[in-house]
This record gives C-alpha cells, sequence and structure tokens, in this order.
C-alpha cells in the first residue's frame, strides 16, 4: 500500500515515481551541505567555488584580466567600432578603414601622410615610375641642380629638349640656336654679316658659276692670263716696245703729247 507515514515502508514503484530528475526539486528554503568539488560543466558547485571562480573569471561587468588567454582559434565578437584607448582591441573591418595591410600591394593611403620630421628607412629599389626612392638611388641620379654625369645617356630615341643658352664650348645647343648663329652644309641658310677669316684663306672653292659667285685664285689666274694675252694681241703698250701689226683707226680722234722722234 501507499506509505503515509515518514517512517513507513516503501516499494520500488514508489520510490522511483518519488526520484530526483523527474521533476523540479523544491528546497523549501533549506540548503544543499557538503557538495563536492565540481568536475564537469553540469555538477553544482558549492559556494567556495563561486568564490574561487570570481577571482579567476571576468565579472560580465568587465575588469581587468591577470593572465593570457587562449583564445584556441576563437573569435571575440560584437566589439565596439570606436576604441578611445590605444590599449583597446578593435574589430577587423576598423582596421581595414584606418591602417595600411602590410601584405596587400592594393591598400592604398586616404590621405596624405605627415611623417612629422621623421625618415621612411629600408625601401627595395623602385621598380615604376611612381614608387618611392631611396637617398642612395637618388644620389645615383643627376640633380635638377646640375652635376658631372659618370656615364654615357642612351636616349632611347627620345630628344633633349628645353635647352638653355650655351655658355662654354663644349655645351650643346638646340637646333634653332645652329640654324641662327651657324652655316649649313648644304647651303640652306645663309649669312647676315660680315666674315672676318683672320688671316686664313678659304680653300676647296668650286669654279664661280653666277655673277656674285666668289672667285678661286685658278679662276682670278686664268681670266687675267687672258686678259694680257688680250692687250698683247690688240693693244700697244706704253715702253713702246711691242709693234703694230696692223693699221690703226683713230676714228677721227687726235694724238696728243708726242714727243720729239
Amino acid at each position: 500500500m501507499t506509505p503515509t507515514e515518514e517512517g513507513d515502508a516503501a516499494t520500488k514503484g514508489y520510490a522511483d515515481s518519488k526520484s530526483v530528475g523527474k521533476s523540479d526539486l523544491n528546497m523549501n528554503g533549506n540548503l544543499i551541505k557538503n557538495v563536492r568539488w565540481p568536475e564537469e560543466d553540469h555538477d553544482s558547485v558549492n559556494r567556495a567555488y563561486v568564490y574561487f571562480a570570481a577571482n579567476k573569471r571576468l565579472s560580465i561587468e568587465g575588469g581587468a584580466m591577470k593572465g593570457q588567454i587562449d583564445m584556441n582559434q576563437h573569435s571575440i565578437r560584437n566589439i565596439i567600432s570606436n576604441p578611445q584607448n590605444e590599449d583597446e582591441v578593435v574589430p577587423k573591418q576598423s582596421i581595414e578603414e584606418n591602417f595600411l595591410n602590410r601584405c596587400s600591394p592594393a591598400s592604398t593611403m586616404a590621405r596624405d601622410l605627415n611623417m612629422d620630421g621623421r625618415h621612411v628607412s629600408y625601401l627595395r629599389e623602385p621598380e615604376q615610375s611612381h614608387h618611392a626612392v631611396t637617398k642612395g638611388y637618388a644620389d645615383t641620379k643627376l640633380s635638377l641642380l646640375g652635376g658631372d654625369m659618370q656615364g654615357d645617356i642612351g636616349r632611347g630615341g627620345n630628344r633633349i629638349s628645353h635647352l638653355g643658352e650655351p655658355v662654354q664650348s663644349n655645351d650643346p645647343v638646340r637646333l634653332s640656336y645652329a640654324n641662327e648663329f651657324y652655316l649649313k652644309r648644304d647651303g640652306s641658310n645663309w649669312m647676315r654679316d660680315d666674315l672676318s677669316l683672320g688671316g686664313h684663306r678659304v680653300i676647296g672653292m668650286a669654279n664661280p658659276r653666277l655673277d656674285q659667285d666668289a672667285v678661286n685664285k685658278r679662276t682670278l689666274d686664268g681670266m687675267i692670263q687672258a686678259q694680257q694675252l688680250y692687250f698683247e694681241e690688240h693693244f700697244v703698250s706704253a715702253d713702246a716696245v711691242s709693234q703694230l701689226r696692223g693699221p690703226v683707226s683713230f676714228n677721227r680722234q687726235r694724238i696728243l703729247n708726242l714727243r720729239d722722234p
């Protein structure tokens, strides 16, 4: 039969129906004493363990860590996106928006970088025209203020433009300067002033063809010789040594200043 008093005997079926775990246990304000130290996550804990855990675990209200956390490849989520102090953890999105990725060439600055008088060191050699260069690399290039070349310049089919006026005899000149102050070998420009040869000769001159062409010595000597022959054949010399070779027509002119025979 069903027991009615605390000292009454009970059957196994009655005891199983009243076993712990079938429903909630109402302690009715009483304590559970002598609870052992928990070993599994579902074990109940005593007050001593709660005090121990309070010193070993962070409160949900926050606190300060006393050791390192091994995240075991897990993440920390729901971090505030605007940290106030430098030692605060920041979310990945904030890093991507405010910091450069050192491993990604696609990462770019959002504005100018103020170095505040500091250096950028250990740069690699530039490969593109927009790459930053080291002082050592720049020192091997010709300064805009001038300097001495240490080797030849290969122009690669390009031009050198905007040259200044030459000052020294070994200075390069631009084409317009050469056309203005020098004679071309093909004769396409001309003299603009008198030419002083300074006691030197003009050699290799061709025979003249036009009336205003210069005359070389060979042509001039031939002209003088031909003129002398012409006079010897057609005129009487002043020393009266030459003799007439034919009649002379005075064309009604007079002979003056004859001396006595």
